[in-house]
């Protein structure tokens, strides 16, 4: 069953800029250790981290009509499995979250295209 959907789109040149501040401020308040080092690893960075934070967006909109009070979308932690699929970690800080929307999975995808880093994400019982 469904429970929500949700998207997101990010630009790439922005969050390149982002990511650029001398102090990493953005990156440490808004990526996990994991996520930073996974997409920091990559020759197209700035790339990955938009569809992360894309992601991260997604899932907010896809879960907070199903939470009391919302949620803080920095418990969403999207990485990449051994084939370069991303997926959300729902484990963790997001747990409580989802079983209070009554969400037992959340499928997601991530595209880029022209500067723009897009994502979509269904939440699902």
């Amino acid at each position: 069953m469904i429970r929500g959907i949700g998207i997101d789109s990010v630009d790439i040149e922005e969050m390149a800029r982002l990511a650029a501040a001398p102090d990493g401020a953005f990156l440490r308040r808004t990526f996990s250790d994991a996520e930073r080092a996974q997409a920091l690893a990559r020759r197209d960075a700035a790339s990955c981290l938009a569809g992360k934070f894309a992601v991260k967006e997604a899932v907010f909109k896809a879960l907070a009509q199903h939470t009391a009070s919302g949620f803080d979308f920095r418990c969403v932690e999207t990485l990449d499995d051994d084939n370069g699929c991303p997926h959300v970690t729902t484990t963790g800080p997001l747990a409580p979250v989802l079983a209070e929307a009554g969400v037992t999975e959340l499928l997601v995808s991530i595209t880029n295209e022209r500067g723009v880093a897009t994502a979509i994400v269904l939440a699902q019982r």
